[in-house]
């Protein structure tokens, strides 16, 4: 259950211990109450336990699933995950049972060689069908060293093409540049209500819908005489490019339509139809430039798949075990990273009982310190402490 509460539910290592003291105070349990490094324990246990040895990959073929997070400190965390072939095949989003911990390593910067040196060493190259992840140049030259198919991940690849299309776009400069003039003039004043939603600086061509259906609600409020006089002023950029905002806010839903599509039942010929149908009544030159560039992306797709089968073309789970370990980290980020990594492992395989058991019985801290050793190099937090100890004694 502690497990379950920190790597399923996001609660903290010492917030843990509080619950069970509710527990036992609202409902007379009188269930033992774990403190919060004992906690910390058993998660690193468990994310140990999942990890298999070379041998148990020699059973069916494999899908990897690669990346490296942000920088934390002066650190990168490597990531790779494998899924076998035959999940990938029955058109179902991925989910975290599906997921067996390949390699999970810090270091100061991750090169292709350094990628295929630690692959090498968990699995056999043959029984590796494919790889998913983004476009970084590192993976990429990792999986042609290989001589591996790669798929990109349709999200990375979706933010692409938009950005291909309007990154040089005078009607989306100019509709950015309003909204962020408006945004630094309004966000404290009395129409703060009417300000656009806030725009990620990294990957920002992934999350435009959310600023163009606020476009186009503020013109439908427009239309309706619902604002104040100066909320009206305010949002006087909008009418002038309606046309402009309406038809690209159909287009971003429509290709958010497709990726749910292909996320969740895989790519095939059948989805591949499915999803260029959605296209259906649709025109103008974006429209069609990217219609284009999404139908390259498919012929591409179906160079790399075997005539009747799917493929997974998505990497999102991937990015929700980083999104959850951040989480999990977030109060203590200027310690850099940690053997903490491990909840990233804990979070994934199949959760019963039995294999819990397993885990808590059979992995001793010798083996997590051990593991420690291998795969997580000196913390920044360590490394700052070494510093104020050589000159402690200045100042004693």
């Amino acid at each position: 259950m502690c497990i379950a509460l920190v790597t399923f539910a996001g609660v903290s290592f010492r917030a843990v211990s509080k619950i069970f003291v509710c527990i036992n105070l609202y409902l007379n349990l009188n269930i033992g109450n774990p403190t919060h490094t004992t906690v910390l324990n058993w998660i690193k246990k468990q994310g140990i336990s999942n990890f298999k040895e070379k041998e148990f990959y020699i059973r069916e073929k494999w899908v990897l699933i690669v990346d490296e997070s942000i920088q934390f400190g002066n650190k990168k965390l490597l990531l790779v995950l494998a899924v076998p072939e035959s999940r990938c095949r029955e058109g179902r989003a991925l989910s975290y049972s599906d997921l067996t911990p390949l390699v999970l390593k810090v270091g100061a910067s991750w090169k292709s060689k350094d990628i295929t040196s630690e692959i090498r060493r968990h699995i056999n190259l043959k029984q590796v069908s494919y790889c998913i992840s983004d476009g970084g140049n590192n993976l990429t030259h990792t999986y042609r060293t290989l001589k591996w198919k790669y798929i990109p991940d349709i999200n990375h690849k979706f933010s692409l093409i938009v950005q291909s299309v309007f990154e040089k776009d005078p009607l989306f400069v100019d509709f950015t540049k309003s909204l962020s003039l408006l945004r630094g003039q309004k966000s404290m004043s009395k129409i703060a209500r009417i300000v656009s939603p806030n725009q990620r600086i990294i990957s920002r061509f992934m999350n435009l819908t959310p600023l163009f259906m606020w476009g186009a609600k503020m013109l439908v409020l427009l239309d309706k005489n619902q604002l104040t006089p100066e909320e009206e002023a305010a949002l006087s950029f909008l009418r002038p490019n309606r046309a402009f905002i309406f038809d690209t806010c159909r287009l971003l839903l429509t290709m958010n339509k497709i990726q749910k599509l292909l996320k969740n039942k895989g790519y095939n010929v059948e989805t591949a139809r499915e999803a260029l149908s959605f296209f259906s009544g649709m025109n103008g030159s974006n429209v069609l430039k990217i219609k284009k560039q999404i139908e390259n992306y498919f012929a591409d797709l179906s160079s790399k798949t075997k005539k009747g089968t799917t493929i997974c073309c998505s990497s999102d789970i991937i990015e929700s075990c980083f999104g959850k370990y951040k989480e999990i980290v977030r109060g203590n980020k200027t310690v850099g990273i940690s053997d903490l990594c491990l909840c990233i492992a804990a979070m994934t395989g199949s959760k019963n009982l039995d294999g819990t058991n397993c885990a808590m019985e059979t992995v001793n801290m010798r083996q997590v310190k051990d593991w420690k050793n291998k795969n997580v190099s000196k913390t920044l937090f360590a490394e700052k402490q070494e510093l104020n100890m050589k000159v402690e004694r200045y100042f004693n």
